[in-house]
C-alpha cells in the first residue's frame, strides 16, 4: 500500500519570551549604633539641656520685662501726643485772641488820633477866642 500522505497541519511559530530587565535594589549599609550611650555622656547632656532651660527661662523673662517697658513707652507716648495737641489747640487760641487785640490795639491807636485832633481844634478855638476877648 502507498504510504498515506500526511496532512499538512499549520505549524504555530513559537513564541519568543522577552525579559524584562529587572534592578537590583542598593542596600546601604548602616554604621553599627551602640545600644546604650556611656553615663558620662548622657550626664553631659542632661546638664546641657538643664542649662539650656535656665537661659531660656532667663531669656523669656527678659522678653516679658521688654515687653513691659515697650508698653509702658507706648503709653507715654500717647500721653506726650496728647499734651503735645493741647498744647497746639491753646497756642492757636493764644494766637487767635493775639491777632483779636492786635486790630483793637490799631483801632485803639486810630481812636486816640482822632480825639488828639479834635481836643487840638479845641484847644486852637479855646485859644482863638481868648485871643478876641
Amino acid at each position: 500500500m502507498p504510504k498515506a500522505k500526511k496532512k499538512k497541519t499549520s505549524r504555530k511559530k513559537p513564541v519568543k519570551k522577552i525579559k524584562r530587565k529587572t534592578t537590583k535594589r542598593k542596600t546601604v549599609k548602616r554604621t553599627a549604633r551602640p545600644k546604650t550611650v556611656p553615663k558620662k555622656s548622657t550626664e553631659f547632656l542632661s546638664s546641657a539641656l538643664r542649662e539650656i532651660e535656665h537661659q531660656l527661662d532667663a531669656l523669656k523673662s527678659q522678653k516679658k520685662a521688654m515687653e513691659r517697658d515697650l508698653y509702658l513707652l507706648a503709653l507715654d507716648f500717647n500721653d506726650t501726643q496728647n499734651q503735645e495737641n493741647e498744647l497746639r489747640d491753646k497756642i492757636s487760641k493764644l494766637v487767635q485772641k493775639e491777632s483779636e487785640l492786635s486790630t483793637k490795639k490799631t483801632n485803639l491807636k486810630v481812636e486816640t488820633q482822632e480825639l488828639q485832633e479834635k481836643i487840638n481844634k479845641v484847644t486852637k478855638i479855646n485859644a482863638e477866642m481868648k485871643g478876641m476877648e
